[in-house]
């Protein structure tokens, strides 16, 4: 430190310490001295070159045989190299874009980064005072026993909980810690993120509502599905499941097989699976199965509750998920990302384990563009595209996006990368994640699919029906009138009463095949099929108009001609139930419906009402022969022929626009 011992001697020894540092440093030390109890701090010290460098120092005291203390001993170690690293840890955990977080080995929250107070709109001083104040009250106490065993035990910890957000709303998500320790074992800090998983449970809210009302082609999702009975006893189950588990449904119902015994032999186990499947409600948990051929496979499962006491089960196989995420565990990494990062014009120069592991490829090969390689030949140009652009305008990068593993096949990630600045604004790195969102992927595809077969199922069978009206019931009831006219014609004039009656009855019949008639046409008009959308519209308008008394605008362009099918079906729907809803909600009189073809496919309904088109929690009671097809189910047609629907509503009226991109909609 370039001063002699004599200079340094009694309380001179404080003239080297950093002014900041002195008056906490002393206070402390004076502390130890009156309670006998070692020392320990950190606090900067000047060297001979006049440079401060952070120093850890510790004293013990030596004690004679009666335990008084005769001196103390302590030794100061250079620490500035490791506090160095520990500001660029958070440096970079503090530019992620993820909430993550630090606590001490005894417990104690010692940083959180930007997002977490971003999202909680609280102070650090805050959360460091009163960590919990952001978990849900109901979540709390579970939370809290659950992380004080991990701790004790020193094991990562994952839990799910709510936080509340700083405008007072709560989202759920996934909570992850990890130890860092050093080379002796010792613990030297918990590392933890907090995912924001809110919009996957809500997907996957979605979909378990989705395959109850789609139980007729359960058969079809990629997933076990069982349909347990009060009793325990499996009462149906899909494909998938027989071919994970080894029983056929037929086998399990003619031997009246206890499923649950074979799968979970041990009596305890075996209830705690039944708990969980007769208590739980749409959460998922993870089990052993012994399946038929002996082999034990790791499953995950969730339950819905149907009005009539059964319990619907929907489980995957997850055994390879689980062989991957154990050996996942043997790394020791504290953040469970793929994290990248790069200087600012846009290369890379970093990325961790997790995702070199993933492509396959070292650093050296991932460095520069060389990260491009990965991605999928229909992503390229999008993604290198909007890459280009942030790293242009400095804005925020987020694509989803696939990428090519080390074995050849492509999964589906959520990229983001933020930029980090200086002092003046100018860009000085880029640090990002990449999320794997394949099973969220292919949850839309599959959701999507069943959508699209049950609006096909729904089309043919109003088909029918509409067949069936206008050539067997409408048929039967024309021929009822002329009978009942011919019937007429052979009662003498005298019996004045019968004829009124056979009047009534004539008149009658006529209403219900003009009612037959307009039933058939609105489950499916015929002149769709014949002569096309326009052709179509333009009926259907003519018959609107007479119905409800509003005169509305046609506008078709020649350009338009002939479609798809599937296309002209679905804009016809989405024109018919808009009408519908200008009728119901709207109060106008004036309507407009117009068609054109330019470098899209447009389809466009207004009226000038009170804008009562959306936002109603309940619709009143449709008229008679008016079928709609609802909101929610004009969205899935127009996504199902590759379009888009937008629903302008304001008090000044509501504009229904539906585009489809040019060449979509040709025949």
């Amino acid at each position: 430190m370039g001063v002699s011992l004599e200079k340094l001697q009694g309380w001179a020894w404080t003239t080297v310490i950093h002014p900041e540092d002195v008056e906490g440093l002393v206070g402390k030390w004076r502390a130890s001295l009156a309670s006998g109890e070692p020392f320990e701090a950190e606090a900067r010290v000047r060297w001979a070159d006049g440079a401060y460098r952070w120093m850890l120092h510790r004293k013990m005291p030596l004690r004679d045989g009666e335990g008084n203390i005769v001196k103390w001993y302590g030794a100061s170690s250079d620490i500035e190299d490791l506090k160095r690293a520990e500001d660029r840890v958070r440096l970079i955990i503090n530019t992620i874009p993820t909430m993550a977080w630090t606590v001490r080995p005894d417990g104690t929250v010692d940083f959180v980064n930007q997002r977490w107070l971003d999202y909680t709109g609280l102070s650090l001083e805050e959360e460091v005072e009163e960590p919990t104040r952001a978990v849900h009250p109901e979540d709390l106490p579970r939370v809290m026993e659950k992380w004080l065993a991990n701790m004790a035990a020193g094991e990562p910890s994952e839990d799910e909980m709510r936080l509340r957000r700083a405008d007072g709303e709560y989202r759920w998500f996934l909570v992850r810690t990890a130890p860092l320790r050093d080379e002796q074992g010792n613990l030297v800090k918990w590392y933890g993120l907090s995912i924001d998983i809110e919009d996957r449970n809500r997907a996957e809210h979605d979909l378990r509502r989705q395959k109850e009302i789609l139980q007729t082609i359960f058969d079809n999702v990629p997933a076990m599905i069982g349909f347990v009975g009060p009793d325990g006893r499996i009462k149906l189950a899909n494909r998938e499941w027989e071919r994970t588990l080894g029983w056929t449904l037929e086998e399990v119902l003619e031997r009246d097989l206890d499923v649950f015994a074979e799968l979970y032999p041990d009596p305890k186990y075996r209830q705690e699976v039944l708990n969980f499947v007769f208590e739980s409600n749409a959460e998922w948990a993870d089990f052993a199965t012994r399946v038929r051929d002996g082999r034990v496979i790791d499953t995950t499962w969730a339950n819905v509750h149907l009005a009539d006491g059964t319990t619907i089960g929907i489980g995957r196989d997850i055994t390879e998920r689980k062989r991957a995420e154990r050996e996942s565990r043997a790394l020791i990494d504290a953040i469970p990302q793929q994290i990248w990062s790069g200087p600012p014009d846009g290369t890379l120069d970093y990325c961790n384990e997790r995702w070199r592991s993933y492509t396959g490829l070292e650093l050296q090969g991932l460095r520069g563009d060389g990260w491009q390689t990965m991605l999928h030949p229909d992503d390229r140009d999008r993604v290198l595209s909007a890459w280009r652009e942030s790293v242009v305008n400095g804005t925020p990068y987020e694509q989803e996006e696939r990428h090519r593993g080390a074995d050849g096949t492509y999964r589906w990630y959520l990229a983001r990368g933020v930029p980090l600045r200086d002092a003046e604004g100018r860009i000085v790195r880029w640090y990002g994640t990449n999320t794997d969102i394949e099973d969220r992927k292919q949850a839309e595809d599959e959701l999507r699919h069943l959508s699209g077969r049950l609006l096909r199922l729904q089309d043919e069978e109003r088909r029918r029906i509409a067949r069936d009206l206008h050539d067997s019931t409408g048929q039967d009831l024309v021929a009822l009138a002329t009978m009942l006219g011919q019937l007429r014609g052979s009662i003498p004039s005298g019996e004045r009463k019968s004829r009124r009656v056979l009047s009534e009855c004539k008149a009658v019949a006529d209403r219900c095949i003009r009612e037959v008639r307009t039933l058939s046409y609105l489950l499916h008009p015929p002149v769709l099929d014949q002569a096309g959308l326009g052709d179509a519209i333009r009926d259907y308008v003519d018959g609107f108009t007479k119905r409800s008394g509003i005169q509305v605008e046609l506008e078709i362009s020649p350009r338009v001609g002939r479609m798809a099918r599937d296309v002209e079906l679905a804009l016809f729907r989405v024109a018919q139930e808009s009408l519908t809803n200008i009728q119901r909600h709207s109060g106008s009189q004036q309507a407009k419906v117009r068609i054109d073809r330019n470098s899209n496919l447009t389809l466009e309904i207004s009226d000038r009402g009170h804008g009562a088109f959306v936002g109603r929690g309940r619709r009143i009671k449709e008229p008679e022969f008016e079928i709609g097809v609802g909101i929610r189910s004009m969205q899935e047609r127009v996504k199902l022929i590759g379009g888009r629907l937008y629903i302008d509503s304001s008090s000044h009226g509501t504009t229904v626009r539906v585009t489809i991109p040019f060449g979509r909609e040709r025949t």
